[in-house]
């Protein structure tokens, strides 16, 4: 009689009803996988130790959730298995972003270490849900499966339909998903969308008491998604104002700043005004009593006074003039990264002769330029394209004076944009007696100076000239302090810093705005920076984010 009532059981879980459950579960499982990057950026970055991170907790999730399927489906091969797996499955998305902020304070207080930092809290946010939504497929199969003859085929169609699951959730997720619902919304709408799952299939298979509970919890967590979807703004969480980079943390007498090293932010409750996931990073525009600043997952990329729009609030940016000193004939500029536009706004303002292009890969950021930071709308001498740097440069033959490269944050670096190829293909597109000025962070010596100067290492394999300005801290602490380290690259011959001045000083004569860079040019590091222990970037060897987080 057992055996009767498990058979019935078996064939009314058959069909449609499972295959949909299975898919919708797989759709859910890769759309949290794509997700899981935005939860951990703001803290770790978007690294590849935070992707290898992701993955292989994922992976292992899989293989562990297969096991314990098949284990317990031919232990009890019920359709409510089915049903409360999916349920749990659900309750274990939508508890992601309740957790996620006390769990990342607890492994940052403990810092194991850049590799483990965001492995271990993948693996404490992600792992349980992995391994649940992974033992969905082998219990769909005990189900279905009625005979040895055709077990083989049913596990098959199943296990395809899954996947298929998993593909739509992947490009769903990654092209629509987040950039319209946001992080936290979408794991609380994948939680839902499981718990509805589990209701179906309970009322589909006879569990009516079951799709009942499973569809009001379905409908409580619809409703806590559009809460969370109604206000992007307030106060930063503590960890997520302190940690800007995993390389800057609190130091005791403040908060440093990964884009200026040398302003300390004192007060860590920066104020939310706008906040976005775009395609491509967390975007938030924060700001205190004077300064509103863009940051994008966990660096900050620019900032401005409030009062005073073109004012420089992060002196690095007045160094983009170089190029001017070192070509005072300069006139087309290209940027490459717009971030929130400083040096373009005051370029316009200042050098009236400049024609300026900007490529920024994002076209939020472009939009957030324009609306948060005062850079001009369709200014006359002011293109703005939105695409690849790289790419742009490869497919449009133009010759520029001036290439400017500011691409780079703090905790990641785009390796695609140092190599020596890229630097071939920049120096091809340069007008006689033009320059390559390039923002790099890190360190002139010390441990944690291998990347940049495996960045400059690849430049010299490229440029007969490569000449370094460092910003120079209060306090300066030597050369291992961390900063921004200007590259002025050039096929001339070095100009000795006295000549800089003068040609510098006929570009103020013309332009009286732009800014003083008598103290940035004499403060050129002319003295050698060893290069014999770091790699020349290439295409096929580019290890920059190893070299910028082991190393330090």
């Amino acid at each position: 009689m057992a055996d009767t009532a498990i058979s019935s059981n078996v064939l009314r879980a058959t069909g449609w009803a499972v295959l949909t459950s299975v898919f919708l579960s797989g759709a859910v499982l890769l759309g949290v996988e794509i997700a899981a990057s935005r939860v951990l950026a703001p803290y770790f970055g978007n690294s590849l130790f935070v992707w290898g991170a992701i993955i292989g907790v994922i992976l292992a999730g899989l293989s562990a959730g297969y096991w314990l399927g098949g284990v317990v489906g031919d232990r009890r091969p019920e359709p409510l298995l089915l049903v409360g797996t999916i349920a749990l499955g659900g309750v274990a998305v939508g508890l992601v972003p309740l957790l996620d902020t006390a769990v990342i304070e607890a492994v940052l207080a403990w810092d194991p270490g850049p590799r483990l930092d965001p492995l271990l809290c993948a693996l404490i946010l992600f792992g349980p849900m992995s391994v649940v939504l992974s033992a969905v497929g082998p219990i769909a199969v005990r189900l279905q499966a009625t005979s040895v003859q055709h077990a083989g085929a049913t596990a098959g169609r199943t296990f395809a339909i899954s996947t298929a699951g998993s593909i739509a959730g992947t490009f769903a997720t990654a092209f629509w998903l987040i950039p319209i619902f946001g992080t936290e919304q979408l794991l609380v709408i994948g939680g839902a969308v499981l718990l509805a799952t589990a209701s179906f299939l309970a009322l589909a298979t006879g569990s009516s008491q079951w799709g009942l509970v499973a569809g009001a919890a379905a409908a409580g967590a619809a409703v806590v998604a559009v809460a969370l979807g109604t206000d992007h703004t307030g106060p930063l969480s503590d960890a997520a104002s302190r940690n800007w980079s995993p390389l800057y943390r609190e130091r005791g007498f403040g908060y440093v700043d990964p884009r200026d090293p040398a302003a300390v932010v004192q007060d860590p409750s920066l104020r939310v005004v706008h906040a976005q996931d775009t395609r491509y990073h967390r975007l938030a525009v924060v700001e205190d009593e004077d300064t509103r600043y863009l940051r994008f997952d966990n660096s900050l990329q620019s900032a401005m006074y409030l009062d005073e729009p073109l004012r420089t609030r992060f002196r690095y940016t007045d160094f983009f003039h170089l190029g001017f000193a070192y070509n005072a004939a300069a006139r087309d500029v290209l940027f490459i990264g717009l971030g929130a536009g400083s040096s373009q706004k005051r370029m316009l303002r200042e050098l009236p002769r400049a024609r300026l292009t900007t490529v920024e890969l994002d076209p939020e950021v472009v939009e957030a330029a324009h609306r948060w930071f005062a850079l001009p709308r369709d200014h006359p001498r002011h293109r703005v394209e939105v695409g690849d740097g790289r790419r742009y440069l490869a497919d449009d033959d133009a010759r520029w004076d001036v290439i400017v490269i500011d691409a780079f944050f703090a905790d990641a670096i785009p390796a695609h944009l140092v190599t020596r190829e890229f630097l071939e293909l920049a120096r091809s597109r340069l007008a006689p007696g033009g320059v390559v000025v390039t923002n790099a962070i890190g360190a002139l010596a010390g441990p944690g100076s291998r990347l940049f100067r495996a960045i400059y290492k690849t430049y010299r394999s490229v440029f007969p000239t490569v000449l370094v300005h460092p910003t120079i801290l209060d306090g300066d602490r030597g050369d291992e302090a961390f900063r921004n380290l200007i590259l002025v690259s050039t096929d001339k011959a070095a100009p000795q810093p006295a000549a800089v001045l003068d040609r510098y000083a006929s570009v103020r004569a013309r332009a009286p705005l732009a800014p003083d860079l008598r103290k940035p040019i004499l403060d050129r590091h002319d003295r050698d920076v060893p290069i014999a222990d770091v790699p020349i970037l290439t295409d096929d060897y580019a290890p920059t984010d190893a070299l910028l987080l082991l190393f330090q």
